[in-house]
């Protein structure tokens, strides 16, 4: 995982000295703020274009639960790695992919216990309709 991040990493900083370059031909170049507005702007609205297919799925099928399920695992990853990233600008840690993953499966163990519970709920209310 850790190539992997590291490879992430150099296509961004590419496409970044790309855009950057771009800019510069430009008549009147973009400040770095404008540029960041634009560039989070279109990456935002192409990802909800491609999440919202998965999400109008889920939610014909009444999947409110798993939708809010996907979201939260999104920002745990997210907070995961921006603790462990943050330890090491502060000099407070040091970057630990491993304890980023420790802590994310920590959210998968209590939603396996979540789930399981909810399941035998499940069965609890089929079982007193009958």
């Amino acid at each position: 995982m850790k190539d992997w991040l590291y490879e992430l990493v150099i296509f961004i900083a590419k496409v970044h000295d790309q855009l950057v370059a771009y800019n510069r031909t430009l008549p009147s170049p973009y400040t770095d703020k404008e540029m960041h507005f634009i560039v989070v702007a279109a990456f935002g609205l192409l990802f909800f274009l491609l999440i919202l297919p998965l999400f109008l799925f889920l939610t014909r099928y009444g999947r409110a639960g798993l939708m809010a399920w996907l979201f939260t695992f999104m920002t745990i990853l997210f907070v995961a790695l921006a603790i462990e990233e943050g330890q090491r600008l502060t000099r407070t840690g040091s970057f630990q992919l491993l304890d980023a993953a420790y802590g994310i499966v920590g959210f998968l163990a209590v939603s396996v216990v979540l789930g399981v519970l909810y399941l035998l709920y499940l069965l609890i209310r089929w079982l007193f309709r009958k």
